[in-house]
């Protein structure tokens, strides 16, 4: 039986009877059924949204009336919203597309200077790379012990050319989430000297891809930018946008058409759209529900673990965490040993970012910037859950954890 077919009503019932359980939502959701069938609706507007006749008019409608619905939920106009292939493709028409309109506005990299974090996801810090080696100056801010990056650490490494910060709303290996409005606010009213120019502000990014049970009003986190991700919030997979403040002048990374207001050339996939509006309409419903459902089964794990395995080290223990996150560091394991064992036992989790998982990087940076032991960046486990997890199993998702520590220290 071809399990990706099913429904997911039909796929939760396939998947307790064959007893796994799903552990890693924070690298990708299911589409849900309401995104499905909008998605599967949606297939019949076939026709190139660009196209003059009526049959493209018809898929236009269409894919406007996602983005007039996405718009909606996060209290914005619809033409800031532009359609992206996904997570990392917004992050990098947000920064790189920033960076290049004002090099197209005849500002030297040399004179700029941007602020991230240490524990941000690849998509955002790799993005520099380029504009580096053109003479970008960029700092990376160090969180807390907990993950936090404060608002004073953030205002230390200001500089009177800073034209551009960059901060994921939820760290998607721990689940911190950032006071991306507090940081917000003490920025107002700054304008960066570029040699003989003031720019309007200082813009401000943020990377909401794993925001799924925060709020994301853009004015009230007072972000310009914001990106966004269907395949982390129970949508199709292939989709994503970027909210552009209106004012915020971005350059295209991609060339090639004129589609998205310039910004993303390529004919916009219709039915992604409607899937991906679909299903942000319904996470936004189901937040306030959702995260108070799995911070309960995220706090009875956690004690759990902490009480069945010796010197557990939680990673990330700020104030406020996600829900659906929890990372955990256990000593003496092979944490990919671990994974796998559990893999082959009906668990399925990950050991860090899902997009570094398969990478030559024995460690996790975010883990690593927390500071403390050393042996914590390689031992991690990141538990992150979603709509299907019951909190019925946690027992004996705690128990399996245990079972695979106790057979990897009984092999060493």
């Amino acid at each position: 039986m071809d399990i990706i077919n099913l429904p997911l009503t039909m796929r939760t019932v396939f998947k307790k009877n064959n007893k796994r359980i799903f552990l890693d939502y924070a690298a990708a959701t299911p589409i849900s059924d309401t995104a499905l069938a909008a998605y599967n609706e949606a297939l019949k507007y076939f026709a190139n949204p660009q196209a003059l006749h009526s049959e493209g008019l018809e898929a236009a409608r269409v894919r406007d009336e996602a983005r007039s619905k996405i718009a909606k939920v996060l209290g914005v106009k619809s033409q800031e919203i532009v359609f992206t292939s996904g997570g990392t493709e917004a992050n990098n028409l947000a920064l790189a597309g920033y960076l290049r309109a004002l090099e197209g506005k005849r500002i030297d990299m040399k004179d700029c200077h941007v602020v991230i974090s240490t524990i941000e996801h690849p998509s955002v810090s790799d993005v520099f790379e380029p504009f580096v080696t053109r003479g970008l100056s960029v700092t990376k801010v160090q969180p807390n012990k907990h993950g936090e990056v404060k608002p004073e650490a953030i205002e230390a490494a200001l500089q009177e050319n800073t034209v551009l910060i960059s901060l994921a709303l939820v760290n998607s290996e721990i689940g911190t989430v950032q006071p991306i409005h507090a940081i917000a606010k003490q920025l107002k009213g700054r304008k960066p000297t570029i040699g003989a120019k003031n720019l309007e502000k200082i813009i401000f990014h943020t990377d909401a891809c794993q925001g799924l049970y925060q709020s994301l009003v853009p004015q009230g986190l007072g972000a310009d930018l914001m990106s966004f991700d269907s395949g982390k919030m129970y949508g199709p997979r292939g989709i994503g946008a970027l909210y552009i403040r209106k004012g915020v002048t971005i350059a295209p990374v991609l060339r090639g058409g004129s589609q998205e207001g310039g910004l993303r050339p390529g004919t916009e996939p219709v039915a992604l759209c409607a899937g991906f509006a679909a299903a942000f309409k319904e996470s936004s419903e189901m937040r306030e529900s959702e995260a108070q459902r799995l911070g309960e089964v995220r706090e009875n794990l956690l004690e759990e673990l902490q009480a069945n395995i010796q010197d557990i080290v939680l990673n990330g223990s700020g104030k406020k965490q996600s829900p659906h996150i929890l990372n955990i560091s256990i000593p003496e394991i092979d944490a990919e040993y671990v994974a796998m064992y559990l893999d082959q036992r009906g668990l399925a989790l990950s050991t860090k970012s899902a997009c570094l998982e398969r990478a030559d990087a024995s460690e996790s940076h975010v883990v690593k910037s927390l500071g403390g032991e050393s042996w914590r960046a390689k031992n991690t486990l990141r538990l992150s859950f979603g709509r299907d997890t019951d909190g019925r199993d946690v027992s004996r998702i705690a128990g399996k954890v245990k079972e695979a520590v106790d057979t990897y220290g009984g092999f060493n």
